[in-house]
Formats: C-alpha cells, sequence, structure tokens
C-alpha cells in the first residue's frame, strides 16, 4: 500500500464532499465512505487544520471544501497527509537502496514512482468524485 489508512479516508472524505457540493458531518461521511467515525472525525480535523475543508458550527454544521472541487490535486491531499518521504522509501525493504547500489525492485519501483506521482499530480478531486456515483442523494 502506497497511501496510509489516514490519507485514504483522507481521499475519501475529500471525494464524497466534492460529490455532495454541500456541508456534511463527520457522521455522514463516515457512514457513507465505511470507515469509523472516530477515525474519519480526526482525519476531517486534520484537513481542517492543512486547509482542505472548513469547519462549519452549529446546527446543520460540519464540513465542506475549502476550495473548488478542481483546484485541488491529489498530489497535493497525498503531500500534506503522508509526505514525499512515502516515495523514497525502498519497496524490498533496505535502508540504503539507492540508483548506485539497488534492490532487486528498485529499477521498476522507479517507474512505478514516476507514473503515480504524474497521475496525482494531473487528477484532481473533481475527476475522483465523478466516479462515485450516488453521494450526493440525501438520506
Amino acid at each position: 500500500m502506497i497511501f496510509s489508512k489516514k490519507c485514504e479516508y483522507a481521499i475519501r472524505a475529500l471525494s464524497y464532499l466534492a460529490g455532495a457540493g454541500r456541508v456534511c458531518d463527520a457522521r455522514e461521511i463516515s457512514r457513507r465512505e465505511n470507515a469509523p467515525y472516530p477515525f474519519m472525525a480526526k482525519v476531517l480535523q486534520e484537513l481542517s487544520r492543512k486547509g482542505f475543508v472548513r469547519s462549519v458550527k452549529g446546527v446543520g454544521g460540519g464540513f465542506k471544501l475549502a476550495n473548488p472541487p478542481h483546484c485541488v490535486r491529489l498530489m497535493d491531499v497525498f503531500l500534506a497527509l503522508d509526505g514525499k518521504h512515502v516515495f523514497g522509501k525502498c519497496l524490498y525493504g533496505f535502508a540504503k537502496c539507492s540508483d548506485a547500489a539497488p534492490c532487486p525492485l528498485h529499477d521498476d519501483w522507479k517507474i512505478l514512482q514516476g507514473s503515480i506521482e504524474t497521475y496525482l499530480t494531473s487528477h484532481t478531486l473533481a475527476q475522483l468524485s465523478q466516479g462515485n456515483p450516488g453521494q450526493a442523494s440525501e438520506d
């Protein structure tokens, strides 16, 4: 797995919010995304601190996207939650894997890393939310 569970749930929550196009509370998001509520609530708070969502207080409160979905690249979310260091890890588990001392997976992983980085940089929440039909439906 490339993404941490936190990043996975963050992308799912942001995708849900993008598809819903309205303020949604953490319980709704966790239920719709089949994620544990306490964990999703923490993820949403972190997304708020990092500027991806805004918290809306009061009756009918919850979370909404801070920016339009087409302005939020998946790479931005990934870097904010997991950091660039994930791409630098050796898939084989070697501490000193490098171009000079490669592990058996090194060359193929470099190619895959480039493809993943290109994908994450060129795709936005708007594109991701299009693949999730029914998100915006009301209960």
